[in-house]
């Protein structure tokens, strides 16, 4: 089991080499590695929720966790999403896809935020026990 993690994990970093190197040189399309990163971004998060639900049934517990977490960065991207607008603000004029970029910053930003909260409490945390 082990070696095959480890075989599939150089085989695929080692075809996204080639891809980019291939991208850099022009002898493929950007669309190419494009359509590979979100083909590669949805088996992830395939296989994150499957192992999830697998955890979910042998420790509840957890799965609980994963729950809330998965709920909360719902309610982070919705919100992101309904206080983003497709207008440009300097000409005023629609931008295609503008309200999916913004929405994904602003998740960013948030996400970030609250990792570096999360961050600075963990190691106050840690500095008054000592």
């Amino acid at each position: 089991m082990q070696l095959g993690l480890t075989i599939g994990k150089w085989t695929l970093m080692v075809l996204i080499w080639v891809l980019i190197f291939m991208t850099f040189s022009q002898s493929i399309d950007e669309m190419v590695i494009i359509k590979f990163s979100l083909a590669l971004f949805y088996i992830i998060v395939v296989v994150t929720v499957a192992f999830a639900i697998f955890n979910f049934a042998e420790n509840p517990k957890s799965g609980v966790k994963f729950i809330i977490s998965a709920l909360a960065l719902g309610v982070v991207i919705l919100l992101s999403y309904q206080s983003s607008s497709d207008l440009d603000p300097e000409t005023g004029a629609l931008v295609e896809g503008g309200t999916i970029s913004e929405a994904g910053i602003y998740t960013f930003y948030v996400s970030l935020s609250i990792a570096l909260v999360l961050l600075v409490f963990s190691e106050v945390k840690r500095i008054l026990k000592i």
